[in-house]
């Protein structure tokens, strides 16, 4: 008589790791969350990506493009250049030679030479009289001339290019500190982007190590 024995061969169970109470508490947290609180931390994520690309780029197109190619930004306060050149944008201005300056140009000039106040108008016409250049403006909108003509040395730069409406923004702060606050905002924004871009991910990488540790069999 024979005797016929079997073995087992699955592979014992193995507990899974005892799960600490911080990962507990972050499990319970994670999901207490409701759906509308996950879609409004995605859509806030969302928002600062947007608004900190939005300064950004006003940032490196009035700021840092100026100071490479030898430009200035000013703002246009009037509508004499609709609509070519919208009341509120940002016009800048680079710096050229009084030679440079030709028929068609858009420039910003000083109405008084060595004053501040300046105006951004079209030269229509370039006149030699006595051997000095004189530069006839006017606005686009504008039905006339402007009064008086231009010397070269009231002359700070010819418009390169706008951005519409930004101006608007600006005369919210005074001209001195504008770019240091443009800045301060400008990284916050981007660093607040950052900590929920940081903190999803961490959240996303929780999710998925936290079920695969509570079910750990061998």
């Amino acid at each position: 008589m024979s005797e016929n024995s079997s073995e087992d061969t699955r592979s014992p169970e193995v507990d899974p790791p005892p799960v600490s109470r911080r990962q507990r508490r972050e499990e319970e947290s994670t999901n207490s969350r409701s759906p509308w609180m996950r879609r409004l931390s995605i859509a806030l994520q969302v928002i600062a990506w947007t608004l900190a690309g939005i300064f950004a780029l006003i940032i490196v197109l009035t700021v840092v493009v100026p100071r490479v190619i030898g430009a200035e930004p000013f703002t246009v306060i009037s509508g004499s250049m609709e609509p070519t050149i919208p009341t509120g944008s940002i016009v800048v201005s680079k710096h050229v030679e009084a030679g440079e300056v030709t028929f068609g140009d858009v420039v910003t000039y000083q109405l008084k030479s060595g004053e501040p106040l300046t105006v951004t108008h079209r030269v229509v016409a370039v006149d030699v009289v006595e051997g000095k250049t004189r530069y006839r403006t006017q606005g686009d909108a504008n039905n006339a001339e402007d009064p008086l003509p231009v010397r070269p040395e009231q002359i700070r730069g010819v418009v390169t290019y706008h951005i519409p409406y930004v101006g608007y923004l600006g005369q919210l702060v005074p001209m001195g500190n504008r770019q240091t606050i443009a800045t301060i905002v400008g990284v916050c924004l981007i660093g607040y982007a950052v900590i929920m871009l940081i903190r999803s991910f961490i959240e996303h990488r929780r999710k998925k190590q936290l079920p695969s540790e509570a079910n750990i069999k061998q």
